[in-house]
């Protein structure tokens, strides 16, 4: 078990991860002492894959369950899906006893976590992660919230969960291209923190390593070490956006949906790395090793045409952006991030514009 814990802000509740824990999800909370009547926030696919056996549990338990499913996909964090969830909760006579299960991907947790913070002034709780990305890192934190036009995430909130559980054996049903797409946050956290995420998904990338599931656990273990850190992401955590400058951006500018998240997240790391190299001093031969990495495991690292306006203007529109400059989490080593301001945007359109594959 991975605890997030912080006693300045009296944060503390556990990751956990445990083959078929879906199936327990009952007497986990029945050991939480949450009331009988809880509310289940999912998605269309995850309730057809996960819902039977996910509310059999809570039922098996004495729980009374009531279901809202969402749209599946980025498309659904928006302020109308939130506005939707809260009008339901309200005309079910919700009150602030009755807690929170998001049961699904990053999008879900995003979602259902956003809308118990501001429904009655705050609902408790608890994420049932089922994809590789939020296991690694979108249900560990806190940070909920939804998208707009101009920008990722830019209405939201910092309201942590009761208790974070994961299931391994959820992942089975995930397509490649989810998976590959989890794993960028992976190596997102082996890149700013602990190398040996790299050389372990390396071996699995070759052939030579049987499973990427410890380097998910891993990748969440880290998570957790920052968030008990920075809990309000003031400081050392803002070294997780390593990244998802140029990622968020790429987002918003293609349209939520074209490209997932850790696809975009990928190329803004090749972007990021590429400007580490040169604005942070880190080694090219590392920078390359890195960007085979996220080759050899599937993931994008070009573009396949020029970025245009929207892309630059959803860029200076990033919330991480100082008052007068642009600023970017670079790594001076691997292993390493700081953030950096940015006088002009001069080298890192540089860089993108290499990032444009060649006809």
């Amino acid at each position: 078990m991975i605890l997030v814990s912080t006693a300045r802000e009296r944060i503390r509740y556990p990751v956990r991860f445990s083959p078929g824990i879906l199936g327990r999800a009952g007497a986990l909370l029945r050991a939480a002492k949450a009331p009988r009547e809880v509310l289940v926030v999912s998605d269309r696919t995850v309730l057809r894959l996960h819902g039977a056996r996910f509310l059999g549990s809570l039922r098996r338990a004495g729980f009374a369950p009531r279901v809202v499913s969402l749209p599946p996909g980025e498309r659904s964090k928006t302020l109308v899906r939130v506005k939707a969830l809260c009008e339901r909760w309200a005309a079910w006579r919700v009150d602030r006893a009755q807690p929170v299960l998001a049961l699904g991907g990053g999008v879900v947790s995003d979602v259902a976590g956003f809308a118990a913070s501001v429904y009655a002034r705050g609902l408790d709780w608890y994420a049932f992660p089922t994809t590789v990305l939020a296991q690694a890192d979108a249900s560990i934190g806190g940070k909920v919230g939804v998208n707009l036009p101009g920008g990722k995430n830019l209405v939201g909130a910092f309201h942590h969960p009761r208790g974070v559980y994961c299931d391994p054996h959820a992942l089975r049903t995930l397509s490649a291209r989810a998976v590959r797409s989890g794993l960028a946050e992976v190596v997102k956290i082996g890149v700013i923190r602990r190398p040996s995420i790299l050389a372990g998904l390396g071996r699995v990338a070759r052939g030579g390593g049987r499973t990427w599931m410890p380097f998910v656990r891993a990748a969440a273990a880290e998570k957790a070490l920052y968030v008990s850190r920075d809990p309000g992401d003031r400081g050392i955590r803002r070294e997780l956006n390593f990244g998802h400058t140029v990622g968020h951006a790429l987002e918003a500018s293609l349209g939520y949906g074209r490209i997932t998240h850790g696809e975009a997240v990928s190329i803004g790391m090749v972007a990021a790395l590429r400007m580490s190299v040169r604005v942070a001093g880190l080694d090219p031969e590392e920078a390359r090793a890195v960007e085979g990495l996220l080759e050899a495991l599937g993931l994008p690292v070009r573009l396949k045409r020029p970025l245009g306006r929207s892309f630059w203007r959803a860029l200076e529109r990033d919330k991480k952006r100082g008052r007068t400059r642009a600023r970017m989490v670079l790594s001076p080593a691997i292993g390493a991030a700081k953030t950096y301001d940015l006088h002009s945007l001069t080298s890192l359109r540089g860089v993108v514009s290499s990032l444009v594959q060649k006809p």
